[in-house]
């Protein structure tokens, strides 16, 4: 399992690429970032390039590994997840969602965090966002792609 937050810089602002859960979806309804479990022999970093595609329809320009996990214990499977975070710079192609997703918002990230549901994710955007204005900060990313 793994985490990644897609932006694009449009008309010289970063907009957050949001997704709304589908109602037969674990956490229906909510506004998520993209996600997902790896496959056999696959490393995070190729699954989160693989489910981007899958997810949106977009290509990563740019996948960095985030210096932060997200730790939450989920009820559903009765487990601990340590999950990676990424983050990808989108290409201009346009968003094609599969049936896990009903909706998508490009927003700032002051609207991403008032519309993610995780408090985690809210931190997780808020500190990405930094890492990419901040020089001390964005040295703490390792661009993969």
């Amino acid at each position: 399992m793994w985490r990644y937050f897609v932006y694009r810089m449009n008309e010289g602002k970063r907009e957050y690429l949001l997704l709304k859960r589908s109602e037969d979806e674990i956490h229906p309804g909510i506004w998520s970032v993209c996600g997902g479990t790896l496959e056999q022999g696959e490393k995070a970093y190729e699954a989160a390039a693989r489910e981007m595609k899958e997810e949106t329809g977009l290509t990563p320009l740019k996948l960095f590994k985030a210096d932060t996990v997200n730790i939450f214990y989920e009820d559903i499977d009765d487990r601990v997840h340590i999950v990676p975070v990424f983050l990808a710079e989108a290409d201009k192609g346009t968003v094609t969602l599969s049936d896990e997703h009903t909706d998508f918002i490009w927003c700032d990230l002051d609207g991403a965090k008032k519309l993610l549901h995780w408090i985690s994710w809210r931190e997780n955007i808020e500190f990405l966002d930094r890492c990419l204005n901040e020089e001390d900060y964005f040295k703490t990313l390792k661009q993969i792609i």
